[in-house]
């Protein structure tokens, strides 16, 4: 898959990329693998606007179909097999984890909130240890007036979420 050179590669150039790839069943996590490595120099590759091209990719990737207006069935283990992709881009890096968490409330907000989708893949983030509570709770409480579009419905989606995020990091700190 042919893209411009790295340095002229616009966000939208990324995200069609990406696209390309992620949303091809017969792909491999090595195709993927070669592709960043050859178009993407290292900083580009913990950039905000790669990181959230790749969640953005990585979701779409699970849904299976949008069925009924809003409502959407995911497959979840197509984001099993996306899950090492993601691993070694996060980096278990607080920051990067959340520009992922940023592109899922920039996706909530274009699919119009349909239900229960983001809490899905926030909860898969979190079982798979993909995004940290440090991250989770950074995206909680962060004000940035750049992030605003949505974030009050989708943390209100994530009511519950948070409290048992918190509730588990509690009984995890009495062990």
């Amino acid at each position: 898959m042919d893209a411009r050179p790295s340095d002229q590669m616009f966000p939208e150039e990324l995200s069609c990329q990406l696209d390309r790839l992620l949303l091809d069943d017969t792909a491999s996590d090595q195709q993927v693998f070669d592709w960043v490595e050859a178009n993407l120099d290292e900083g580009q590759r913990r950039s905000p606007p790669f990181l959230r091209a790749l969640m953005t990719s990585v979701c779409r990737s699970a849904y299976l179909y949008r069925a009924f207006g809003t409502n959407f069935l995911l497959d979840q283990s197509v984001l099993q097999r996306r899950r090492p992709v993601l691993l070694e881009y996060l980096d278990s890096d607080t920051e990067q984890q959340l520009q992922a968490l940023y592109a899922l409330q920039a996706l909530d907000v274009a699919l119009r909130h349909p239900p229960h989708v983001l809490r899905f893949f926030c909860e898969w983030l979190a079982d798979q240890g993909l995004i940290s509570v440090e991250a989770f709770n950074k995206w909680h409480t962060r004000e940035d007036p750049d992030e605003q579009q949505g974030r009050d419905v989708v943390l209100e989606s994530l009511g519950t979420f948070f409290v048992i995020l918190l509730k588990a990091e509690e009984e995890r700190g009495d062990c």
